[in-house]
C-alpha cells in the first residue's frame, strides 16, 4: 500500500512538473506581444534605465518600474503630448499623426492618421501616462529577429514617431537598459 501511494505521489509530481515545463516551453512566437517583448530581454527585471539620444545629446533616467513616462520618452523628439482628462486618453502627435494611449477602459477605434496602443501596454499612475519599456524597446529593436511580423507591423505603424532605433540590454544590475535613438 505504501508503494502504491509513493508511486501515485511520484506520478503526480512528474505530471505536474511536465505540465509546468510544457507551459514554459511554449514557443515565444505563440505568446502575447507584451510577453514576447519581455522574454526577448529578461521578464524578471522590474526597473528601467532609459537612455534617450536626440541630436547627439544623451539623457539618462532611471525608474523603479518597467513603465516609462511618455513625457520622458518624447520630450526631446519634437512630438506634442496632450492629456484629455474627460476621455482619459493621452495623445502623442508627430508629423500630423497621433499615437493614442487609452486609459478609459473602453474600446477606442483609431481614426485617420491615428494608432491606438493596446491598453495592456500602457499604465496611468498618479496622473502619469507610461509605456511598457519592454514593448517600446522591442518594437524598434535594432537587433531584433525580423520573423515577428506583428513587431514589424507595429514598427511601420509607429514610424511617424521618428524613432530611429532602440536597443534593450538586460543588466546584471537588475535594470532593463533601454536605449532610444531619435532621427536627427
Amino acid at each position: 500500500m505504501k508503494r502504491f501511494f509513493s508511486l501515485l505521489l511520484m506520478l503526480t509530481l512528474v505530471v505536474g512538473v511536465a505540465s509546468v515545463a510544457s507551459a514554459k516551453d511554449q514557443p515565444l512566437k505563440d505568446r502575447p506581444f507584451k510577453e514576447r517583448a519581455a522574454y526577448t530581454y529578461n521578464p524578471s527585471l522590474k526597473k528601467v534605465e532609459l537612455n534617450i539620444t536626440k541630436n547627439d545629446k544623451l539623457t539618462t533616467t532611471t525608474y523603479n518600474s518597467v513603465y516609462v513616462p511618455v513625457k520622458d520618452i518624447f520630450k526631446s523628439s519634437g512630438a506634442t503630448i496632450k492629456w484629455d482628462g474627460k476621455k482619459k486618453i493621452t495623445t502623442i502627435k508627430n508629423q500630423d499623426q497621433e499615437l493614442i494611449l487609452n486609459f478609459s477602459g473602453k474600446k477606442i477605434t483609431a481614426g485617420n492618421n491615428q494608432v491606438v496602443f493596446p491598453q495592456e501596454w500602457v499604465k496611468l499612475n498618479k496622473g502619469v501616462s507610461s509605456i511598457d519599456a519592454f514593448v517600446l524597446a522591442y518594437i524598434f529593436e535594432v537587433a531584433a529577429d525580423d520573423s515577428d511580423q506583428e513587431r514589424l507591423d507595429w514598427e511601420e505603424k509607429l514610424s511617424f514617431l521618428d524613432i530611429k532605433e532602440t536597443t534593450g540590454l538586460p543588466g546584471l544590475d537588475k535594470y532593463m537598459h533601454v536605449f532610444v535613438e531619435f532621427n536627427d
